[in-house]
């Protein structure tokens, strides 16, 4: 933050200020679009977590990150890691949330790179794990689905009583409480827009956060002096939009949760090893140690471990890896 004095809201927060700063990150700051979510503590598995080693004795893994919201979260993650003493390299995908890193493991553990990413504010966890739900925003996405449904109610309600001539005394009741339900709807379910807008005007960025909070506010204003003047609020369309739009967000969030879990069920599907035949026999060997020109075996139900050409026999083989077909199709001697 710009200033001669920082405030924080706590000592994680700084601590996590000072590693951007040693690390020179400030960059982090004016890009971000949206704010990082708070730490959580690390499970116990970091410890046990498989390691693959290469020849040289350098280690390799990847793991998941749960709360990257924007392109300069993913930057922060790479550059912060790429700093640490002892790491070869980091790459993060925004798409997917998988991060590869590589490490020398007589520098640095896999446990403390872990915690270097949740002192930024964003979850690590291992492949394999079920990812958690955003339960902030399904919160705030129940309230404001309860809140608009019972809005909608006495709106209705309302509408019908300009043609039956409603007692006034229950116009005031039923427009007094749709804006009470409305009130937690506009200023703590819409808050995540308002933070992005926010965020986008700090950095000079104009993105789709902006007119939905604007949106919000005027929505609002106009309902709160509606209400005091005894007119039409329409609160109803406030909470209904907020609603619509936390719950649009939701299923993007999910959607991009199962598209990291359809690309990692894809990526486990790829054989590691294979048998490679030669004059000596057959030896299983890694898949990267097959070489152009290597005559392998591929059995009823294996995995072919590399492109190449039927030498011998025939089958049907399932090409959905390259293809996207899931249907099986016809193999003999010539067959790519």
């Amino acid at each position: 933050m710009e200033g001669s004095v920082d405030a924080f809201c706590c000592h994680g927060c700084e601590l996590a200020a000072e590693l951007i700063r040693g690390a020179g990150l400030e960059k982090y700051y004016r890009d971000r679009d949206e704010f990082a979510p708070r730490s959580r503590a690390l499970g116990d598995g970091w410890n046990t977590a498989p390691v693959e080693t290469d020849d040289a004795g350098m280690a390799g893994a990847k793991v998941m990150i749960d709360g990257l919201r924007c392109a300069s979260c993913v930057w922060v993650t790479e550059h912060l890691l790429q700093s640490t003493p002892g790491v070869i390299g980091a790459t993060v995908s925004y798409a997917t949330g998988r991060c590869t890193l590589n490490w020398d493991p007589e520098r640095v553990a896999l446990p403390d790179l872990a915690g270097r990413i949740a002192t930024l504010g964003y979850q690590p966890r291992l492949l394999g794990e079920e990812t958690q739900l955003d339960r902030d925003l399904l919160l705030r996405l129940g309230v404001a689905a309860f809140a608009a449904a019972n809005i909608m109610l006495m709106s209705v309600a309302l509408y019908a009583g300009w043609w039956s001539s409603m007692d006034p005394r229950f116009v005031v009741l039923f427009q007094w409480a749709s804006l009470i339900l409305a009130t937690p709807v506009a200023l703590w379910c819409a808050a995540p827009f308002f933070s992005g807008a926010i965020a986008g005007l700090r950095n000079g960025v104009l993105h789709m956060d902006l007119p939905i909070a604007l949106g919000v506010t005027v929505l609002y204003v106009q309902g709160f002096v509606a209400t005091l003047q005894s007119g039409h609020a329409y609160v109803d369309s406030l909470a209904m939009l907020v609603a619509l739009l936390l719950a649009g967000r939701m299923l993007e969030s999910r959607g991009r949760r199962r598209s990291a879990e359809a690309a990692l069920a894809l990526a486990a599907s790829v054989p590691t090893s294979a048998r490679r035949t030669s004059d000596t026999g057959v030896a299983t060997v890694a898949a990267d140690e097959l070489r152009c020109g290597d005559l392998i075996d591929v059995g009823a139900g294996d995995e072919i471990a590399a492109d190449g050409i039927v030498k011998t026999g025939r089958g049907r083989v399932r090409m959905s890896l390259i293809t996207g077909e899931s249907e099986p199709v016809e193999v003999s001697l010539g067959s790519e």
